[in-house]
């Protein structure tokens, strides 16, 4: 998939490596909501997961946010939103 143009890693103001509160049993869904919410108009927010997260994906971009995933090393993915 082509990064799209958008995406500035200059611009990433929260970045989460979710894998700790997977590992503990947690979803870090609501966080991640609520964290997005804050964010102004241009800006990214970086999430690290061990998938793609498909159901936060539908639900920021229900919001209205731009979304990217791009595999990384280690079999980890990096979804990048955009407000």
């Amino acid at each position: 998939m082509e990064t799209p143009t958008w995406l500035d890693k200059t611009k990433i103001k929260i970045t989460l490596d979710a894998r700790p509160i997977l590992a503990s049993g947690e979803h870090p869904l609501q966080r991640v909501m609520e964290e997005c919410a804050a964010l102004q108009p241009g800006d990214i927010y970086e999430i690290i997961t061990p998938f793609p997260p498909m159901p936060m994906i539908e639900k920021l971009t229900a919001l209205g946010f731009e979304n990217h995933v791009e595999p990384g090393d280690n079999g980890l993915f990096h979804t990048y939103f955009r407000r």
